[in-house]
Formats: structure tokens, C-alpha cells, sequence
């Protein structure tokens, strides 16, 4: 993420964004927006002038810097806290604070490390709300989280890393498909719960299936196959006049395929 800043140089290859150096490109480097993992305060300063400080530093004066800070403080849920110094803040409020100054120069590329680390659940899904609402507005955002289930309620456009390396890039489904020996579950919920027998007995005949479980409410499989699996399906499903409610892969979130991409389970027979 430094080197996307700016703020570090690559001792190999290059980095650029819409093809320019951000290590030499001041005027590029004015359209990032950063949260870092890594707290940067001037503790003995109000959350307000926190904020209007580095809106003064893009040339914003003192009366319009504390306007702004002020609603953008609003914006994340510090209104009541603004005026208060920030040695005194919790966790969330610093990292509440730290989006309002990412933001505060109306950036349209964010760069975010672990915005969610140490947040309780109400400051996180207020982050998340306006992660998604700057989204919406056009911005490009780069996260980078430990915690993948909440990249997973963010986004679809996903990369994988481990030790400097790229594991997978692409969504759940297209990072599946890199694994093709692995063997998953897929779980199929008919509308009608009496056409269960029968769908279990159709999927058995399946050569991508290799088991399936009849539980209250949905039949379970296993494969090795998955792409073959979902491809026959539909037409399957058809024939049999069995409508399908909700179709979902147990245990197949981003945290169960990174841990097998690290593991290497994607190589073995």
C-alpha cells in the first residue's frame, strides 16, 4: 500500500496508477485518501481541529476547514465527541476519526489497511455503510483486511496474498474454479421440502457427485467437481420440475479458501 501511496519506492518493477509514478506525482498523490492500520495523532488535538488541520494543508481556510471537519465528523458518528481530545477517544472513535480525515479533501481513490481492526460491531458496520456509499459515488477503494469475511460483504473483486505473493484474484466463485480437486459441499434448499428423496437420488446419479446427505430441509453434496457440478444443474433441476430456493456452498467462505490456498490443497490428487 505504501508503494501505491507514494510513500515507498519498489527496489524491483514499478508501480503506477492510471500510469503515473505516485512516488513521483504530487498532483496524483493529492487524489488518494488514506486510513492506515497504525494510529497517527496529534493526541492533544480535538477531533475537530484534527480534521480541519489537514484540510488547512490542502489550502481549505480556518473557517470553511472547521465547517467541513465538523460534518464530516457528523458523517461517521462523532458529533457528540468533536470537541473532545482525541487522547481521550476509544478504538472506534479513533478510527472513525481517521476516515473523516482520509476523506476530508473529497478524494476519489482510498486507500484503506485494516479499517476494522478493533472496531465493536456498530462502529464496523457504520464504516462499512459509508465505504459502500463512497463506492457508490464513483471513488476507487483498495482495502486490505485480515478479516476476510467483512471484504466478502464489501466486495467481489478480491486478491489473495501470502508472503508477498498472489495466491487467487477474482470472486469466491472464480477462485473455486482454481481448485478443482478440492472436494466441496454444496447445498441445494428445494421450495417444495417433499421433493427432497427425489432430488437426492437425481444428484446421486451425477459423475461430479461423489455423496449426498438428505437433512431436514435441503440435500447436501459432495464434490470434487464443482464447475461440472453447477453447469449440469440447471438443466437438471429442469427436467425434473423441481424449483430450488437457495443454492450455497457451506463451509466455502473467503476464510475456508485461503486457508486451502495456503495449504496447497488446490495441487493435490
Amino acid at each position: 500500500m505504501k508503494l501505491v501511496l507514494g510513500l515507498a519506492r519498489p527496489s524491483l518493477g514499478r508501480v503506477s496508477v492510471d500510469g503515473r509514478n505516485p512516488a513521483s506525482d504530487w498532483k496524483l498523490r493529492s487524489r488518494f485518501g488514506f486510513v492506515p492500520e497504525y494510529d497517527c495523532f496529534y493526541d492533544h488535538m480535538t477531533g475537530r481541529d484534527y480534521v480541519a488541520f489537514f484540510l488547512q494543508l490542502q489550502g481549505v481556510t480556518l473557517a470553511e476547514a472547521g465547517e467541513r471537519a465538523a460534518a464530516l465528523l457528523d458523517d461517521v458518528g462523532l458529533v457528540e465527541a468533536m470537541e473532545r481530545r482525541i487522547r481521550t477517544y476509544s478504538h472506534g472513535m479513533r478510527q472513525k476519526t481517521k476516515f473523516a480525515r482520509a476523506v476530508a479533501h473529497d478524494p476519489d481513490i482510498l486507500v484503506l489497511d485494516e479499517p476494522f481492526q478493533g472496531t465493536d460491531p456498530t462502529t464496523r458496520r457504520l464504516l462499512m455503510e459509508r465505504i459502500r456509499k463512497w463506492a457508490s459515488e464513483g471513488r476507487t477503494i483498495l482495502l486490505s483486511s485480515h478479516i476476510l469475511h467483512d471484504v466478502e460483504a464489501l466486495t467481489d473483486s478480491i486478491v489473495f496474498l501470502s508472503g508477498g505473493q498472489v495466491l487467487a484474484v477474482g470472486d469466491r466463485h472464480a477462485i473455486q474454479k482454481l481448485m478443482p480437486h478440492v472436494r466441496q459441499k454444496v447445498r441445494l434448499t428445494p421450495i417444495d421440502a417433499g421433493q427432497r428423496p427425489q432430488l437426492a437420488r437425481l444428484l446421486l446419479e451425477q459423475p461430479s457427485v461423489e455423496g449426498v446427505s438428505l437433512q431436514r430441509d435441503w440435500v447436501e453434496i459432495d464434490t470434487s467437481d464443482a464447475e461440472a457440478f453447477h453447469h449440469a444443474l440447471p438443466s437438471l433441476l429442469r427436467k425434473a420440475k423441481i424449483a430450488i430456493q437457495a443454492i450455497d456452498s457451506p463451509g466455502e467462505d473467503l476464510e475456508a479458501l485461503y486457508e486451502k490456498l495456503v495449504g496447497g490443497e488446490q495441487w493435490e490428487a
